[in-house]
């Protein structure tokens, strides 16, 4: 699910100001951007984001400010500035004027004056903390848009469990039809009146009553939509739904071939596009 966190957490040395951004995704997709020098730290930003997000597209930016009264160490290249002054001193042998060195003009030879990494090690606490603020504001945003996917979730299986219902219906005059078409074949050929030709349709009526009793695929569909109906009050657990919305479209397509006596193309279509769109759904759940 999309989301958005971001926080800050300090001490006396250092300020850490985090932002998360989060996107739909099958599964864990992260990535850590944070300065070079705590790069040690990475193991550890990943299993607390690894606490708080288990599916998603996931951005982590971490920056960092010394507090101003920090004292940046600073290495001075010795040899580097006798080898600028040496060469200044031959130019002027060569041009025969006399070259002033100032401190700005040191300070602009980047190779003699240095900065040194800062020891940040006591810092690690304060690098985990701002994570995880900026992670319960994400999860936050994460469990308002959860909760626009459970009704829209819950919609769809109400469609679909009303169009079963529908199917469960047609599905019980299913006898009657196959009946009706049978006798009209058999009139072409026989006198229906007559009792051995009655019980001979009786006889295929049952036969193919029994091929295409969809009591079983209408149980299990049914069975399914509760066990949605639990999740999405419960654990609403992306996968298991997956999952569900898998065995739903086999058990629908079952029943389709299944019904072929009677029109019911119509309402599986209905239920396969309402299956499609929660899987689609579903995707964006943890």
């Amino acid at each position: 699910m999309t989301g958005y966190g971001k926080s800050e957490a300090s001490n006396d040395f250092i300020t850490v100001t985090v932002e998360v951004k989060s996107i739909n995704s099958k599964n864990l997709d992260l990535r850590i951007n944070l300065p070079r020098i705590v790069n040690n730290l990475l193991n550890k930003l990943n299993n607390k984001v690894k606490e708080y997000v288990k599916r998603g597209k996931v951005d982590v930016y971490i920056n960092y400010k010394l507090s101003p009264d920090v004292e940046i160490p600073v290495s001075i290249n010795y040899q580097m500035a006798k080898t600028y002054i040496n060469a200044i001193r031959k130019i002027e042998g060569t041009s025969g004027r006399k070259i002033e060195i100032n401190m700005r003009d040191l300070l602009s030879m980047h190779d003699i004056f240095s900065k040194e990494d800062v020891d940040l090690s006591g810092s690690e606490e304060v690098f985990l903390t701002a994570l995880e603020k900026a992670l319960i504001i994400l999860n936050e945003e994460r469990e308002k848009e959860g909760k626009k996917l459970k009704a829209d979730i819950e919609e769809r299986l109400k469609i679909i469990e009303e169009t079963v219902n529908d199917i469960e219906k047609v599905a019980s005059s299913i006898n009657e039809k196959i009946r009706e078409k049978l006798t009209e074949k058999i009139k072409k050929l026989f006198e229906p009146d007559d009792e051995d030709v009655k019980k001979r349709i009786e006889l295929e009526v049952a036969l193919i009553a029994e091929k295409q009793d969809v009591t079983e695929e209408i149980t299990r569909l049914k069975s399914h939509i509760k066990r949605f109906y639990q999740l999405l009050n419960e654990d609403f657990s992306g996968k298991t739904m997956d999952f569900l919305c898998q065995e739903m479209h086999r058990e629908i397509n079952t029943l389709g071939s299944k019904l072929k006596e009677i029109n019911v193309t119509e309402p599986v279509l209905k239920i396969k596009t309402e299956i499609a769109r929660i899987k689609e759904q579903v995707q964006n759940v943890e």
